[in-house]
């Protein structure tokens, strides 16, 4: 599981995740990045869940699949996903459940347009509203209006509520911050041009800590 908070806008894109990543028996495990820039797409490819599938789909959009933009993209999506997820070993697909997302630039609508593939929903293309989503869900009162500051305050707080839930049910949340921004950038030609940025604005004060535990049980 990781942390995921994005913003989706008609001009713009905003994506905050974390880069732990936690072994079975819930301990740490590594780091990672979890969102994954699609430029030839103008786009983002980032999921919650089976960390595995998620980087089997991200191989998979880059080395196999025909498209312009992430609009057109999720024409093929959802059969693609069901046929990459039924390859994945039962167990696997049973003790955890995966959330695709796609953000990016739609040249047809002249727009940033965002798509959810669920596999709790067999994949079926989900086209997100925009708004601001934040994974796990954070139940405080911090404001999540500038990026990314007020996106990592939000996710710090995000931290202690989880550390307070059992490992079983808990998003373990830890490592660095990493964070994604897309713009559109309209020319006074008419041409568009999409701005991606990506930064480390935080590092959790345990980082250290835990890269030792992660490289002690290698």
């Amino acid at each position: 599981m990781t942390v995921m908070n994005f913003a989706l806008f008609p001009d713009g894109v905003y994506v905050l995740a974390d880069t732990l990543v936690t072994t079975d028996q819930f301990e740490p495990g590594f780091f990672t990045s979890k969102v994954h820039p699609v430029p030839h797409l103008n786009g983002l490819i980032c999921g919650t869940g089976n960390l595995a599938f998620i980087l089997d789909w991200s191989r998979h959009v880059l080395g196999r699949m025909l498209a312009v933009d992430m609009g057109h993209l999720n024409d093929f999506a959802s059969d693609s996903l069901r046929t990459l997820y039924a390859a994945r070993p039962a167990a696997e697909r049973k003790a955890m459940t995966s959330t695709i997302y796609h953000l990016g630039f739609d040249d047809q609508e002249n727009q940033f347009v965002g798509f959810a593939y669920r596999s709790t929903a067999d994949f079926e293309s989900e086209r997100l509203e925009p708004g601001i989503r934040t994974k796990p869900p954070y139940i405080g009162a911090l404001p999540l209006t500038g990026f990314p500051n007020d996106f990592v305050e939000v996710c710090r707080a995000q931290r202690v509520e989880q550390d307070a839930i059992i490992p079983a049910e808990r998003v373990f949340i830890g490592g660095h911050l990493t964070a994604y921004m897309m713009q559109v950038d309209r020319m006074e030609n008419g041409a568009v041009a999409v701005v991606t940025t990506i930064t480390r604005p935080f590092e959790f004060e345990d980082f250290e800590t835990m890269y030792l535990v992660c490289a002690s049980t290698r």
